[in-house]
């Protein structure tokens, strides 16, 4: 359900930006060639004058900024969540772990499936899942464990889905980059071919096009490739915890269900 959220969210956020960034760049667009050139010295001006604007950055980097724009926002967001999600107190519960001890040692096994129940995480929905196959106080051990890992591997690619987003966005944002590079170097070409080898700053805009757009991808995706690896680690890492844990509670219920058995 979260994941659901957060991808409607997401959705409605890049078709926003998107007709944002089409409204500017109509608002933008030139008129003319004459138009363009005008633009183009100007922009030649403001960095002779060393007042190069991140706006102008932009402008002069094309279509494609827009693109990685929205995809440096995606990498942003999804890398706070990433932060938020992996956090022991959000998958694990420590604090939950003396009371569904207490209670599987005394097989109080409705309590701790409420206890599951009201407090979703990585945690309480694979013991919840293992719990769900003990019927009319038979344990049955190996069904209980086999349903555990299922619940684990469904847990943990329903988990790791935004973390993987991140790869994505860390190997798309480059491409971008190298396709405002070819974009740009294409026009410079073409005007080189229509007389304008003299006229530095009608090719200006193109050549910055090709080495802005080939930064801003490098920019984007060289933090989401870290921030990606990073945060897979440490989602495996609570993972490994979850399997302690889990082996402990077992251990527990199973030690309750045969002292009670013997007795």
């Amino acid at each position: 359900m979260k994941a659901n959220r957060m991808i409607v969210v997401c959705s409605f956020c890049v078709v926003l930006a998107l007709t944002a960034a089409a409204y500017i760049h109509a608002q933008d667009a030139p008129s003319s060639a004459s138009a363009e050139a005008t633009e183009n010295a100007d922009i030649v001006a403001s960095e002779k004058a060393g007042k190069t604007t991140f706006w102008g950055l932009v402008r002069q980097g094309g279509w494609t900024m827009f693109p990685l724009g929205l995809l440096s926002v995606g990498a942003i967001g999804l890398t706070v969540y990433g932060f938020l999600t992996v956090q022991e107190s959000k998958m694990l519960q420590p604090q939950l772990v003396p009371g569904l001890r207490d209670d599987l040692k005394s097989l109080n096994l409705e309590n701790a499936k409420q206890t599951c129940t009201d407090n979703p995480s990585l945690l309480t929905n694979t013991l919840h899942a293992g719990l769900e196959r003990i019927s009319d106080g038979i344990l049955d051990l190996e069904s209980m464990e086999k349903a555990m890992e299922e619940a684990t591997v469904h847990e943990t690619t329903a988990g790791m889905k935004p973390v993987n987003y991140l790869s994505i966005i860390a190997q798309i944002a480059p491409m971008l980059g190298l396709l405002g590079t070819v974009s740009g170097m294409i026009k410079a070409f073409q005007k080189i071919g229509l007389g304008g080898m003299g006229q530095p700053e009608v090719l200006a805009s193109n050549i910055g096009e090709a080495m802005i757009t080939t930064a801003t991808g490098l920019v984007i995706g060289i933090p989401a490739m870290f921030f990606y690896f990073y945060l897979k680690n440490k989602y495996m890492a609570q993972v490994s915890e979850l399997a302690r844990v889990l082996g402990n509670l077992s251990h527990q219920l199973v030690a309750a269900s045969r002292s009670n058995s013997t007795e």
